[in-house]
């Protein structure tokens, strides 16, 4: 009896944790619709197979170049935060200094990170997010204040897996009403303890939407983008999902399903398929998409249902640098801004994803 006894204890402690026993599988086609449904719960207590809750609070969440922690933001506007895989702790890492409140963090390919926030906020939240937000460096030990790198942008950022290029998009002006959106690209060079701003380069300039630099696409060659049409969809936006060549500047569209609203964000490392922001109405509800990136035949598949508990929903998902994990946010839909988020949530993907 005590043989069997210690067999099994020892095939309990072997054993993956129950969340992650069975991982997330690509899923169906999107359909038509994507209607709200009426189950009763909490997803963030009653999560599918496959998926944890990493932190009970938090945003916009990003893999280290090694894969082994996420960085996120606590709430928008507040302090950037780590959450280290191994040993599942959490630390600020950027209450030692002063500063305005952060949108987003990222790592840059040495492991140093890449800040976006207000040098000086705007009158308004709006104005803030808009007009206001810059990009700061910090060094890999988040122990030094962030240094500002002088430079605005148009909400997000693209940063290389093989270096410290990064890509951002600005909004072109005539007067104060926004026509036009210009890609550029750089590299952040770490000297001495700081960093600067180097070799800056126009890619692109866009007038019929406006584009968000995401993801770079394998070997640097070009850029993944959202290209947005705001005010014409149900949530206040419609999205396409764009790629932009750096030798030649040409844009390449990946057709979306007209009644579905998908924003792409992170890019898989074999660079054929990329996670999708999917819903009907973003102002309602989102899952997650995964699209494969074909122009000719873009296959869009589902692969969450949070909406089936009614106004919640994913955003901002990312995948790991080995392709086996998603990180993403988790929160409900009726909130002040996109992008905010209420959690972070780790999903493990089914072999042969």
């Amino acid at each position: 009896m005590r043989r069997w006894l210690a067999l099994a204890l020892l095939l309990l402690t072997a054993a993956p944790p129950a969340a992650f026993a069975q991982g997330f599988t690509r899923g169906d086609p999107v359909p038509t619709t994507m209607p709200l449904g009426n189950r009763t719960g909490d997803p963030t207590v009653d999560m599918p197979p496959g998926q944890t809750l990493l932190s009970a609070f938090g945003e916009r969440p990003v893999f280290s170049p090694n894969g082994r922690k996420i960085a996120f933001i606590g709430r928008s506007y507040g302090d950037a935060f780590e959450y280290d895989l191994a040993t599942k702790r959490i630390r600020n890492l950027t209450s030692h200094a002063p500063h305005e409140g952060f949108l987003r963090v990222h790592y840059l390919a040495d492991g140093s990170y890449l800040l976006l926030g207000p040098h000086l906020p705007g009158k308004t939240r709006e104005e803030t997010r808009f007009g206001r937000i810059e990009m700061f460096w910090m060094d890999a030990a988040a122990s030094a204040p962030p240094v500002p790198l002088k430079m605005g942008l148009f909400e997000g950022v693209a940063v290389s897996r093989n270096d410290n290029r990064i890509a951002w998009t600005q909004m072109k002006l005539e007067g104060t009403r926004p026509v036009a959106t210009v890609v550029r690209t750089g590299r952040v060079a770490v000297r001495d303890g700081s960093a600067v701003l180097e070799d800056i380069r126009d890619v692109t300039t866009t007038s019929d939407c406006f584009v968000e630099a995401q993801d770079f696409l394998p070997g640097d060659e070009g850029l993944l983008m959202p290209c947005y049409h705001f005010g014409s969809m149900p949530g206040g936006a419609a999205t396409e999902v764009v790629s932009v060549d750096f030798a030649s500047g040409k844009l390449t569209r990946y057709p979306t399903p007209p009644t579905l609203y998908g924003e792409v964000e992170g890019i898989f490392p074999d660079g054929r398929r990329t996670l999708v922001e999917c819903a009907q109405d973003r102002s309602a509800g989102m899952d997650i998409c995964v699209l494969d990136l074909n122009p000719a035949k873009p296959r869009y598949s589902r692969m969450t249902n949070i909406v089936e508990y009614g106004r919640w929903k994913y955003g901002n998902p990312v995948v790991s640098p080995d392709g086996r994990w998603i990180a993403a946010q988790v929160g409900p839909a009726d909130v002040p801004d996109a992008g905010v988020g209420q959690g972070i949530v780790l999903m493990k993907l089914a072999p042969g994803f």
